[in-house]
């Protein structure tokens, strides 16, 4: 499935032009720049609706393909140690405490060289900003790695049975979300009953715009896409309808969250008209996505290997490099723009340098990424 690999780049990049723009909007971060702006944050929320479910939705996809050669869960649970939690362990001991350092260094809560700040970088746990702890055991950015491996671990027994003896009850559920008319509905309603059974305050707990608890349901939902033809047919066919609600229910969620005149409910409605527009949003453009990825990205050509190869890596280093070139740049008396684009260029071109001379090169190094 070469659409797949194609998404899978292609939404590296974005995660990176994601973070490359974090100095920038409104949101707290581990370094900000002195100038925030609004349309900045809009460009974070809307990219931030799709951007990580989508990984879910393709890691879900690829254990619908590889899980019946994975021989038993205790092999299932090594090859997934040794690709998914390697790099987050050994990233939670090395450059996720660059990470760490840098953000007590600009928010005033550390002063000193980075070997200064070592002995302190396993004083409690990290779990986010603003709070203390210095150890992220999560790898900083790396904790779409954790969850994945844990998420993948508990949907194990699910996929087998749905895969062997239950096979007609996820043709069944296939076929119900392929009903014309359907389709978004169908993929929104499990997030509003998680909504309904579980507290906003656990619901809450997350990263990279969803709550983790939101993410099980992607990963679920990658793996059921991608049993049924008939349901990829649906999302190819009714690509451009999808593609026109998600900018209609983006536009009418981004209108509500800043718009001086938008609709005022009361507190709980307001907070389930905003939940909904998002919920609706994101399912609208990741069906999107992967129609016209399906549509248009089912081709295999002589670039797609090295850059799949790579995702990973880039993945890895992105964050730590982002941050330490930010570091540097922010406080430069500069226009804006040209910080970003500095941040962007430079970070791109060490990240790839580092990967092709070092990383590549190296056996200890491949297997460590």
């Amino acid at each position: 499935r070469y659409e797949l690999d194609w998404l899978r780049v292609m939404t590296i990049l974005v995660v990176f032009l994601y973070h490359s723009t974090r100095f920038f909007n409104l949101g707290d971060w581990h370094i900000k720049n002195v100038n925030t702006f609004v349309w900045v944050e809009m460009g974070s929320i809307f990219v931030s609706h799709w951007m990580m479910p989508l990984f879910f939705i393709i890691s879900g996809a690829s254990l619908f393909y590889s899980i019946a050669r994975s021989g038993g869960w205790w092999r299932f649970y090594c090859a997934k140690f040794q690709r998914l939690m390697i790099p987050v362990l050994i990233g939670s001991i090395t450059h996720s405490i660059l990470q760490v350092y840098l953000e007590r260094l600009t928010h005033a809560r550390f002063s000193g060289s980075f070997f200064s700040f070592l002995p302190e970088a396993f004083s409690g746990v990290y779990l986010a900003f603003g709070m203390p702890g210095n150890y992220a055991f999560h790898g900083m950015h790396l904790w779409y790695l954790l969850f994945l491996f844990v998420y993948s671990l508990i949907c194990f027994p699910l996929f087998i049975w749905l895969k062997g003896n239950r096979r007609k009850i996820l043709d069944r559920l296939s076929a119900w979300l392929a009903i014309p008319g359907f389709t978004v509905v169908g993929f929104v309603l499990p997030l509003v009953i998680l909504e309904l059974l579980i507290p906003r305050t656990v619901l809450s707990v997350g990263n990279g715009g969803w709550g983790f608890l939101y993410y099980v349901w992607f990963l679920i939902a990658g793996f059921i896409i991608f049993s049924s033809n008939r349901l990829q047919q649906r999302i190819m066919g009714q690509r451009w309808i999808t593609l026109l609600l998600g900018v209609v229910f983006t536009c009418l969620h981004l209108f509500q969250l800043f718009s001086p005149s938008r609709l005022v409910f009361s507190t709980g409605v307001g907070d389930w008209v905003s939940t909904l527009l998002s919920f609706f949003s994101a399912w609208s453009w990741l069906l999107t996505i992967l129609g016209f990825g399906m549509r248009h990205l089912a081709v295999d050509r002589p670039l797609l290997r090295p850059l799949n190869e790579g995702v990973m890596p880039f993945y890895i280093l992105h964050q730590t490099i982002i941050l330490c070139t930010g570091y540097f740049i922010m406080v430069w008396a500069i226009p804006d723009a040209l910080k970003w684009l500095m941040v962007f260029m430079g970070s791109f071109a060490v990240i790839i340098v580092l990967y092709r001379y070092l990383i590549q090169k190296l056996d200890l190094l491949r297997f460590l990424f």
